[in-house]
């Protein structure tokens, strides 16, 4: 019996250890996992027959280890360890209680015993070893044969394990939808196939996720690894044809090779995750060998996790603000929110240095809330000035929208500092738009109900149209700055800035352009009637300090004598 316990408490992996040893009648092998979802998503969980639950005493650990299981899918019988001195343990439908303080091998034989009465039926049900969509084999038949390759090879470097990640799939089935997605998959899988030998099998091991295992008796399962990973590459280069269009989809691999010593299964398979996810930061068509370095860095973005959610405890982060200049007016109506993390060691910090990882732990969904609690307090404190006028507008991750609660989470907060809503702006992404598709849309009209304004960042960056986009409660569209700052340069991007805020103009929607940074592109942006302008042209993210002492200076001289003012704002 394969037995997953999640725990924080080194102790619980020594007594159910130790429990289990004992326990000669019913063999059991005990898979340890740290209280963290991202060690959680590492695990292949396909082969564990039951869960055990331990000591996880943080609330939102809790939630994202349980999301990293809906995630996959996971439904395991699960035995929770209690606190009560109760020496009983309870069945519950979906799960049973033991108490850690009690807890003996005959309390643990009999929830075992009960599990395996109840459960033997799923247990000995037999389970599919191929993918029905494409014939390949599963993730449970690769693990099986990469085991058989460990356990039979003689010299290092014999066996290598290349995981396949498909970038951005999403987006196809979103598009095309999902029989296009379908159809896809397996002409990626036959185009993949093509570029191994004989002999060497494809599997499918996820959604959008292939592996193949290399092994080369006598010689080099590197060199071999290598190779067909360069023919991988070179056949993605050419466009899959698709509900009648040529569709362009990158490939990032991750490759891990056996060294000396003991390797297991999981271990390999971590380190070619690992590398995959190296490949997915370059963008594109990319192969990365796993190195030391990569679990390194893996452990410092752990420790930089558990840093974020410590500080997101203290509040240890703060707001800047880039102001934003209506220029018919000349003058400032409102500013972008930027969060900033001051760093306890490190000092103030970027969103370059923790973003990624707020995003692909989740914790970017707390802190989306955090910096809409504090930009509606900083709301409340420009009102207490005089200065109602001003608009904050904030950036609202994608993973957002993925949170059930989150329109309802929104209200109550305006609710809670009684702001006008109408004064809160939300920026989201043409790829957020896109990816997450009715769930957004549906989200964006209930905020739009409550006041809020709605703006489309990084637009025509993505694969928005204007009929998509008018039939959603946008007010607002922000031109990307790699269009803005060569508009007096690139007749291209000249003409397509044009183009946005004409048709954006006849859709009653306001333009905005970012990377304003020079006079000569300010000029260009105000002859075409853009609505307002934001760059270090007029002034870089600043403090809230500055930003008041800004304001004020307009008020009292007016804006030309404030904005732009050389080695001030935007220095």
């Amino acid at each position: 019996m394969r037995i997953l316990l999640i725990s924080e408490q080194e102790s619980d992996f020594g007594l159910m250890d130790q429990l289990l040893q004992s326990m000669a009648d019913i063999p059991g092998q005990l898979i340890r996992c740290p209280a963290d979802s991202a060690a959680l998503a590492k695990r292949d969980l396909s082969q564990c027959d039951l869960m055990i639950w331990g000591q996880v005493s943080d609330v939102l650990v809790a939630a994202r280890l349980l999301m990293e299981l809906s995630r996959q899918k996971i439904t395991l019988p699960l035995i929770v360890l209690s606190d009560k001195e109760s020496p009983e343990f309870s069945h519950h439908r979906d799960f049973e209680v033991l108490p850690r303080a009690a807890l003996s091998v005959p309390l643990l034989r009999s929830a075992l015993l009960h599990f395996g009465a109840n459960r033997r039926t799923v247990i000995n049900k037999p389970v599919r070893a191929t993918d029905p969509l494409t014939g390949l084999s599963n993730r449970q038949q690769l693990r099986e044969q990469l085991a058989s390759a460990l356990s039979n090879v003689l010299d290092e470097a014999q066996v290598a394990l290349l995981l396949i990640d498909v970038d951005q799939f999403k987006k196809v089935n979103v598009s095309y939808g999902q029989g296009a997605g379908d159809a896809l998959i397996q002409l990626i899988a036959e185009r993949i196939q093509s570029c191994l030998a004989t002999g060497q099998r494809l599997a499918r091991i996820g959604g959008n996720e292939f592996a193949v295992i290399f092994q080369h008796v006598g010689g080099s399962a590197e060199v071999e690894a290598l190779k067909r990973s360069d023919a991988i590459l070179q056949a993605m280069n050419k466009p899959f044809p698709l509900a009648r269009h040529a569709v362009k989809m990158n490939v990032s691999l991750g490759l891990a090779i056996k060294e000396s010593g003991l390797v297991t299964v999981d271990a390999l398979f971590a380190q070619a995750d690992m590398a995959m996810r190296a490949a997915k930061q370059e963008k594109g068509n990319t192969l990365q060998r796993y190195n030391r370095a990569m679990t390194d860095a893996a452990q410092q973005e752990l420790k930089l996790e558990s840093e974020i959610r410590r500080s997101l405890r203290k509040e240890d982060f703060v707001l800047h603000f880039q102001p934003r200049i209506d220029i018919s007016r000349n003058r400032v109506v409102g500013v972008e929110a930027l969060v900033r993390w001051q760093h306890p060691v490190r000092g103030l910090l970027p969103p370059g240095a923790f973003i990624r990882i707020a995003e692909e732990s989740g914790l970017i969904v707390p802190l989306g809330y955090w910096v809409i609690h504090a930009a509606c307090r900083y709301l409340n404190e420009l009102s207490a000035r005089g200065l109602d006028h001003i608009q904050i507008a904030v950036n609202v991750a994608f993973k957002q929208f993925q949170d059930k609660n989150f329109v309802r989470t929104v209200a109550n907060i305006i609710r809670k500092h009684d702001i006008a809503p109408g004064r809160l702006e939300f920026e989201l992404t043409e790829t957020t738009m896109m990816i997450e598709g009715s769930a957004v849309d549906q989200s964006l009209r209930e905020l739009s109900k409550l006041g809020i304004a709605i703006s489309l960042d990084d637009f025509g960056t993505g694969y928005s149209s204007f009929a998509h986009i008018q039939r959603l409660p946008i007010s607002a569209l922000k031109v990307d700055r790699s269009f803005v700052s060569g508009v007096c340069q690139s007749l291209d991007d000249a003409t397509i800035v044009k183009a946005i805020i004409s048709l954006a103009h006849s859709l009653n929607m306001r333009v905005i352009a970012e990377g304003a940074e020079t006079q000569d592109v300010v000029e260009f942006l105000r002859e075409n009637q853009c609505d307002q302008v934001q760059g270090y042209y007029f002034s870089k993210p600043i403090s809230y300090d500055d930003l008041l002492v800004m304001l004020e200076l307009e008020r009292r001289q007016g804006f030309d004598e404030v904005l732009p003012t050389p080695g001030r704002f935007h220095q």
